[in-house]
């Protein structure tokens, strides 16, 4: 039988960067789209999430990818505190943003958050994110927070399966050592 040892805990560090949503409502919340899969971060991109928020005629989906949007790049500013308000406000406008729960995961990951995650991440896999490398490395951040390393290391090589070019899953990868007992 096979027995997972971590060489050393995964990176708090490595926290996986987050997941923008497509936007159509409006050229403002187009912009802000771009600059949340663009990873801008800056004041111009903020106030262009802004604007679209204020403006009439965006769809329930529309309004929740621009919020989930203007999170990401409050996320990338370190405000997680806004991320945080901006990605629950996202789901709760849109319960089907599958990025907007996945980022919700991340946000309180990067806030080191553990094991209470994982239903969010689930959730985010169940509505088919577009970023399943992330979903999974972020899964297993949240198993390997709440000790379940079996789970982080199997989270980690379908992360790394499912995206052979992001090379943070395979660093972490060698943080574990297999043993037979």
């Amino acid at each position: 039988m096979k027995a997972l040892f971590p060489a050393a805990a995964l990176i708090a560090a490595a926290a996986p960067a987050a997941a923008g949503t497509t936007s159509v409502g409006s050229s403002m919340a187009m912009d802000c789209y771009e600059a949340a899969v663009g990873r801008d971060y800056d004041r111009n991109a903020l106030g262009h999430c802004d604007l679209a928020l204020r403006q009439e005629g965006l769809t329930v989906q529309d309004r929740a990818a621009t919020l989930n949007n203007r999170g990401v790049l409050y996320l990338r500013g370190r405000n997680f505190r806004s991320a945080g308000r901006d990605f629950d406000a996202a789901v709760a406008t849109y319960d089907g943003n599958a990025e907007a729960w996945l980022n919700k995961a991340i946000s309180a990951l990067r806030r080191g958050g553990g094991a209470e995650t994982l239903p969010l991440i689930e959730r985010a896999l169940q509505l088919g994110t577009q970023r399943l490398a992330l979903a999974y490395y972020s899964r297993s951040l949240a198993h390997e927070r709440g000790g379940d390393l079996r789970s982080a290391y199997n989270d980690l090589l379908r992360a790394r399966d499912l995206d052979p070019q992001w090379r943070l899953p395979s660093e972490d990868l060698r943080m574990f050592r297999l043993v037979r007992r």
